[in-house]
């Protein structure tokens, strides 16, 4: 890595950790957020010179009345010469009797700054909907008595500076929200602020290490982190570990079923739990296809 580079990151990362503030943590987690990046940065699809579609199932902590039931599926395309890239996501969520149904648009620009080195930056706007199943709940409360229903825009951003071989973050993929009409019982949605590095190490033709760190930054829980590593083995498989500093493991298994199919599942497991009598382990299982519609767009091998 050269000195440029190096001076760069640095820089990157120093000017964002002095600038971030934290919030208190409400958007879903995930374990297989490595590979399916524009959940977490905007500027992710920058990184990709193919079109991606990605739908992820997650069901956390197994065995937990209300526990939260995640889906999202995003999709993102370069446009032709334009060093731009546009992305569509869905999401929704369910805890207790609360749910989340959101559409999200994205953009992300990339500017070469030297023969190895790109920098790209990534918006995001959106919609989503929360709504409160109250009539489920056995409550005299009249603050519950009835079913609520509201809706809320958004708007985030992300930067990447990366090569092929690394790249560093940082993000916050829900910076600022807006209400939409009245409402009492309103979720106060807070920003969210990640930063993220990773970089791919060749061992031999058939071996490629890459290890991954994301720090959360959130109010109420400090700074939260994960640190991973996953192995490629033949360009066919991934075998990955996390450490979250939650204290929960995951191991996940990727494998790229042909050129443009790749399917993967995660487990998490926490090393404690306070929650008698449930599991409490997260299942997570993620598709995704990458194509091309014309000869221009290029399947190529995708790494991050």
């Amino acid at each position: 890595m050269n000195k440029r580079l190096i001076t760069a990151l640095g820089i990157t990362v120093l000017c964002c950790c002095c600038c971030l503030k934290g919030w208190a943590q409400q958007q879903p987690i995930y374990s297989q957020y490595m590979f399916n990046g524009m959940i977490i940065n905007p500027a992710y699809p920058s990184m990709d010179e193919s079109s991606s579609l990605t739908a992820v199932g997650r069901n956390q902590w197994v065995g937990v009345d209300g526990a939260p039931k995640t889906a999202t599926a995003s999709f993102y395309t370069p446009l032709k010469a334009t060093n731009t890239s546009l992305g569509v996501s869905l999401m929704n969520e369910k805890i207790t009797v609360n749910s989340q149904t959101g559409v999200h648009f994205n953009i992300s620009q990339r500017v070469k700054l030297n023969e190895k080195l790109y920098l790209a930056m990534g918006l995001k706007g959106g919609m989503s909907q929360y709504r409160e199943d109250n009539n489920s709940l056995s409550t005299s409360d009249p603050a519950f008595a009835q079913n609520q229903s509201y809706w809320k825009t958004d708007v985030g951003f992300g930067f990447m500076l990366f090569t092929d071989h690394f790249f560093v973050g940082v993000s916050a993929p829900m910076f600022k929200s807006f209400d939409l009409g009245n409402s009492v019982n309103k979720v106060t949605v807070q920003s969210h602020y990640f930063i993220q590095s990773g970089y791919l190490l060749t061992i031999n033709d058939n071996v490629k290490l890459k290890p991954n760190v994301l720090l959360r930054i959130v109010k109420g829980t400090g700074v939260q982190y994960d640190l991973n590593a996953n192995i490629l083995l033949k360009n066919v498989v991934w075998l990955g570990a996390s450490w979250r500093s939650e204290k929960t493991m995951t191991g996940l298994v990727q494998v790229q079923l042909n050129k443009s199919l790749q399917l993967g599942y995660s487990y998490d497991s926490p090393m404690q739990s306070n929650l008698k009598g449930a599991q409490t382990v997260s299942h997570e299982v993620m598709i995704n296809y990458r194509f091309s519609w014309s000869k221009w767009k290029v399947v190529a091998p995708r790494y991050f």
